[in-house]
């Protein structure tokens, strides 16, 4: 298996808790460092991701009433129109 070494630049105090997490694990730093890339990954990528609608919330009572209550004459009118458009019949199997 070939690996890349890329230089890590370390905060002292991130550094203490590798050592430590080292020697209580009887891990080598390097283990300690790759396992928590790898642990920690996932969570990452969650947690920063760009999804639009990750953080979507469904709107409260008061919201959709709000929302809901006002006339809207364009979408209605389109509401009806597709309304009365018939529905096809479903494809025999």
């Amino acid at each position: 298996m070939r690996t890349d070494t890329y230089p890590l630049a370390v905060p002292p105090e991130w550094l203490g808790e590798v050592r430590q997490a080292s020697v209580d694990l009887g891990l080598s730093t390097a283990d300690i460092m790759r396992q928590s890339m790898k642990l920690g990954l996932p969570k990452l990528r969650e947690q920063r991701s760009t999804h639009p609608l990750k953080d979507l919330k469904p709107m409260s009572r008061a919201e959709s009433r709000r929302c809901y209550q006002q006339p809207n004459p364009e979408f209605d009118e389109l509401e009806h129109h597709l309304a009365s458009l018939p529905s096809p019949l479903p494809d025999a199997e």
